[in-house]
């Protein structure tokens, strides 16, 4: 008997459709997987390097969500949350953690942090990739990159 999905180029129209969709609405970066066919089909770019976020002068997100999931806390998740905890309150920022925050569409490129500007809706908000360093956080928070003494 045939199934609803024959196999991977069913799964791709079918991911493909529902990326056009989305994509209508703004909303394909959030959906697309980090890398392949459907990311290259819409025109998504990959992010390399954070951060592709920049707070405009004077403002702070609202809320950033660090993963903690194990392959972002492997490639430096943990030592990031440790700077956002570090600097979140300069910021008026709150900081949460997630085991996953791009629901492993993007893990290799972690550590990710998913950033909520005030007022901003969801339910897709901005992933920034790669976020390692004191100074990419405080980009993301919107501060001042800290002096390396």
């Amino acid at each position: 008997s045939e199934g609803l999905c024959r196999g991977r180029g069913d799964m791709v129209r079918v991911a493909l459709a529902a990326a056009v969709v989305l994509s209508a609405l703004g909303n394909a970066a959030a959906f697309a997987p980090s890398s392949g066919v459907l990311r290259q089909a819409v025109g998504v770019r990959q992010q390399r390097a954070a951060p592709a976020l920049r707070m405009a002068e004077g403002e702070h997100p609202e809320k950033v969500i660090v993963c903690t999931g194990p392959t972002c806390s492997k490639s430096g998740g943990k030592k990031a949350l440790a700077f956002f905890k570090e600097m979140a309150d300069e910021a008026g920022t709150e900081v949460e953690t997630m085991s996953c925050v791009s629901e492993c569409a993007e893990c290799a490129l972690g550590p990710n942090v998913e950033v909520r500007k005030k007022g901003a809706e969801g339910p897709f908000y901005p992933i920034v990739n790669k976020v390692k360093t004191a100074a990419q956080v405080a980009d993301i928070l919107g501060l001042p990159a800290p002096s390396s003494s």
